[in-house]
């Protein structure tokens, strides 16, 4: 969760097996500028090329996002073309676990998934469910399987209340 220019911005990430593939081809760049560094004496337009290359592609990957407007779900992915906006009431469910959130809606039917970090997802669920627009539920699907981070984020902030 990062708040830029007012707004705030959930992350989120492709499936694991994906995610691995992106992030090791977007270190690639970086690690062959590295070799030609070694291997000269002077820099060259090449090695610019290649640490210019992985800054573009570390800024592709961290552009996965949702953000939450006032009546539309705003979802960004590293294809800036693929970003597209969503009606919040048209959400039908949230089903969330320990890894992932899967949004069903009239966008998908079937249901999308997003990898998200427990905290992220926590304060993107707590803030979707308080959107007046919002007006679909909330399923934690094994979140007694491990630990439930729910009770356990909210027994914290009952003992700060007091």
């Amino acid at each position: 969760m990062i708040k830029i220019f007012g707004k705030i911005s959930y992350h989120w990430q492709p499936e694991l097996s994906w995610a691995i593939i992106y992030w090791s081809l977007s270190l690639t760049p970086m690690f062959i500028g590295l070799a030609l560094l070694y291997e000269r004496s002077q820099i060259s337009l090449a090695i610019f090329v290649m640490f210019i290359l992985f800054i573009l592609l570390m800024g592709i990957g961290f552009h996965r996002y949702f953000r939450i407007e006032e009546n539309q779900l705003y979802i960004a992915s590293a294809n800036p073309f693929a970003s597209r906006k969503i009606q919040i009431k048209s959400i039908s469910k949230i089903e969330v676990t320990i890894l992932f959130i899967k949004i069903f809606s009239t966008a998908f039917p079937e249901g999308k998934i997003f990898y998200m970090r427990k905290w992220p997802k926590k304060f993107f669920i707590n803030d979707l469910v308080r959107n007046p627009h919002f007006q679909g539920e909330i399923e934690l699907t094994d979140h007694m399987i491990a630990q439930d981070y729910f009770e356990e984020y909210y027994s914290d902030e009952a003992k700060s209340v007091r």
